[in-house]
């Protein structure tokens, strides 16, 4: 017993030291089965979605799953029952991204009713399963380090300061744009270098997300006059952290992208009346409408109440919605769904603005996405 009680006190000990110095929220809500179900029916889907991963500013570490049932039945099976449904659980967690190693189950069949089972009322309420969920802040962590001063030697790899990225997108953090502008002139002076962008991602493998980061800067240096040659991009996941995810703060420095120098011939030139780069174009694919709906997926609308967050801070930028729809009344009508959506998160209006997109190339050989975004400087 006395060593139980310490292994205990060591666990807790070393749960407090990880988030020591960070926001951390506790969350609790449950979601219902339908009688003698495990499976998670679409609302229980959505409620996750918008409990879990609806959270501003805050990112979900940890989670726990508590499975129970209702009286009807005999305990053997309600106890494997409620196993299942914590189980489903699990697994719904793990189809969004989520870690193994930071969920935990309980089960306790009908043992623990927290309803009453005398009405169907309260035994529909204790076919349940109870989630505790921990958020820290996740507000990314910005330094004094600049780009220009990096030494970038050839055979080096180096974390570029300030170019953080909007949670589950490629469109960067308001003041990372004028990062992209800084990098862009770091490597027109100094045109002996060749390097490969790489991103990083955190917590789980999203290569998709990683190579998309390291794509898009690259086209945009290419974009702006850099020899294409000179560059390359490739994404990981995270299958290099740079650090052991312990906690928030671990989890942000393994968030990044990378310059790994190739090459320099140290050849260097002046650059005169270098203009700052001050429009940006951002396809969403992971912000989309139901087909032919004027509404979206919890997940949609939770990518971007994230972008409206970041537009909420931001300062001295316009940011210009375009919307497709196949007709012009679904597309009023999903013009004003992301001016609302927009609107409850953005205080200034004058800071965005919701427009319908009029010129869809044609090319039946694409999927294109059903909004794009072009973030443009003004004084």
């Amino acid at each position: 017993m006395i060593l139980r009680k310490l292994v205990t006190f060591f666990l807790l000990f070393l749960f407090l030291k990880s988030i020591q110095g960070q926001n951390v929220e506790i969350r609790e809500f449950e979601i219902y089965f339908i009688y003698d179900s495990d499976k998670l029916t679409r609302e229980a889907r959505n409620h996750i979605d918008e409990w879990l991963f609806g959270k501003d500013r805050l990112r979900l570490v940890a989670v726990e799953l508590i499975g129970h049932c209702d009286s009807l039945g005999n305990d053997e099976y309600n106890l494997d029952l409620s196993r299942r449904r914590a189980e489903n659980t699990r697994l719904y967690l793990l189809s969004k991204g989520f870690e193994l190693n930071d969920i935990t189950i309980k089960y306790y069949g009908r043992t623990k009713p927290k309803y009453s089972n005398a009405t169907e009322e309260g035994k529909a309420k204790n076919r349940r399963c109870e989630i505790i969920a921990e958020f820290v802040d996740a507000s990314p962590i910005k330094t004094e380090e600049r780009i220009a001063d990096l030494p970038f030697e050839t055979g080096q790899k180096y974390v570029l300061p300030n170019l953080h990225f909007i949670a589950n997108q490629i469109v960067p953090h308001w003041y990372s744009l004028d990062v992209m502008n800084e990098l862009l002139l770091v490597l027109l002076q100094r045109c002996g270098i060749r390097t490969e962008i790489q991103g990083h991602v955190c917590c789980n493998n999203d290569h998709r997300l990683s190579e998309a980061r390291a794509r898009y800067i690259t086209q945009f240096l290419i974009t702006n006059g850099v020899d294409p040659q000179r560059l390359q991009y490739k994404g990981f996941g995270n299958r290099r952290p740079a650090e052991k995810e312990i906690n928030e703060e671990t989890r942000m420095k393994n968030r990044r992208i990378e310059a790994l120098i190739l090459y320099d011939s140290g050849e260097q030139i002046k650059v005169t009346n270098f203009k700052p780069v001050t429009e940006w174009t951002f396809e969403l694919p992971d912000i989309r409408f139901f087909p032919a709906k004027n509404n979206m997926p919890p997940a949609s609308r939770f990518n971007l109440k994230l972008i409206a967050a970041d537009i909420e801070k931001s300062k001295s930028l316009q940011y210009t919605f375009y919307i497709k729809a196949d007709n012009e009344t679904l597309m009023r009508q999903r013009i004003a769904f992301i001016e609302k959506e927009l609107s409850a998160e953005i205080s200034s209006k004058q800071k965005f603005q919701v427009l319908p997109w009029e010129d869809i190339p044609i090319n039946k050989f694409h999927i294109f996405p059903d909004m794009y975004l072009v973030i443009k400087k003004i004084k």
